[in-house]
């Protein structure tokens, strides 16, 4: 279902619905971007039945590339109506991205304020952690209602309680549960998971045999490309068919490589080629801010299954409902940020709160000119009072940044 309002409130906005199970894109044996012969030029956008004559990439191709907000939003709402995977609708088929520090039960609450989504996801837990955790009060596995479907990721090398940890999880009655095998972090792969599992096929097989031994339900996955940019595609496509063969429902893409930090822009290029190597659905991550980035860029878009956002949730909770279609609100940033000191206060103790409040500021303060003197403000803070009192006074003065 289509989150679309605070703790699960509809503002109003129908639900968008779809029966269709996942399958491969119809291909029409034209070149991609030209229009078909059935388009009318007389056509306005909101008018146009998506269908297999009438693309994404024909629309924009037609003229329609500097549309109104309304237009653009409905090309991307057709194109990410919903994901069928499993008996499961995701709808729309927008995902929020696991980041540690930043997607814990507080900030999941935050963004199910605003709605828009299809799913949220959780931080990378550990197999070891979660196993000895109480996920009724946890705030790294803690769900609400009003979050709606959640998916969980889970870390493992295979050489901890992974068994017991899937079967917990499972009794948590996720919307899924994803395999991280992306994190690039050097700690992670030290222990031979994230990037590190994905490099190492016969572990990487290893593990997933062991999943699906307890675990028959939804499965996801989440990865970069590889390790050698000269030499990705066979080692990917390897592994693209051995989550075929575990049933794998869905991979999440990261396009970029496991030595690249954040500061290059993600290779979305590489959506098309990787989508035509299986028939799995491909969710695409990295570096997505706007529906602009998407609708300029839609011969990389197209192919894809989903969209999942990631650090643009965290500077702005409410973009869910730009790339859904939902109706805009006002923004009180005050408000949002107090919002959620407040909800991560109610789930954290203290000393661990002021921590994950900052690093939630560090991303929020980016949407201010000057926004560099509330995050010095905030790593200045000793408490969660001071915190709050600095972001309240830098909020009764700020200055959004366009």
């Amino acid at each position: 279902m289509l989150k679309t309002g605070k703790c699960g409130e509809n503002d109003g906005v129908s639900s968008l619905k779809s029966t269709q199970v996942y399958s491969r894109p119809a291909k029409t044996g034209r070149p991609v971007g030209v229009m078909p012969k059935t388009f009318n030029e007389n056509q306005t956008v909101s008018t146009i039945q998506r269908d297999t004559t009438v693309t994404f990439l024909g629309i924009l191709d037609a003229g329609y590339a500097a549309c109104g907000r309304s237009e653009y939003i409905y090309i991307l709402m057709e194109l990410f109506k919903s994901l069928v995977v499993d008996g499961k609708t995701f709808a729309p088929a927008l995902f929020l991205a696991p980041m540690a520090g930043v997607t814990h039960s507080a900030f999941r609450r935050l963004i199910s304020d605003f709605g828009g989504y299809g799913a949220l996801t959780t931080e990378m837990l550990s197999a070891t952690a979660f196993y000895r955790e109480n996920p009724a009060v946890s705030p790294f596995s803690r769900r609400r209602e009003c979050e709606g479907p959640v998916v969980y990721q889970l870390r493992t090398n295979g050489e901890d309680v992974l068994e017991a940890a899937i079967t917990k999880l499972d009794a948590q009655n996720p919307a899924a549960i994803d395999l991280n095998l992306g994190c690039p972090a050097p700690e992670i792969q030290k222990q031979a998971s994230g990037a590190a599992l994905f490099r190492d096929f016969e572990r990487l097989r290893w593990v997933l045999s062991r999943i699906r031994a307890v675990y028959r339900g939804t499965l996801f996955v989440k990865c970069r490309l590889g390790d050698d940019p000269e030499n990705w595609r066979a080692p990917f496509v390897e592994r693209l068919r051995l989550f075929e063969d575990y049933g794998v429902h869905a991979v999440t893409v990261h396009p970029r490589f496991s030595f690249e930090k954040l500061k290059r822009r993600a290779r979305w290029r590489e959506f098309p080629w990787i989508a035509a190597q299986t028939g799995l659905p491909i969710i695409g991550n990295g570096d997505i801010r706007s529906p602009r980035d998407v609708i300029e860029h839609g011969e990389f878009f197209e192919p894809l299954a989903g969209l999942m956002l990631g650090r643009i949730a965290a500077q702005k909770p409410w973009i869910f409902r730009e790339f859904s279609g939902l109706q805009p609100i006002n923004i009180s940033h005050a408000d949002i940020w107090d919002r959620l000191c407040g909800y991560t206060v109610e789930d954290f103790p203290p000393e661990k709160a002021i921590g994950r409040m900052k690093e939630f500021t560090a991303y929020f303060a980016q949407n201010f000119f000057f926004g560099h003197e509330l995050f010095r403000a905030s790593r200045r803070a000793r408490n969660i009072e001071e915190l709050r009192s600095a972001a309240l006074r830098f909020f009764a003065d700020a200055v959004e940044s366009p």
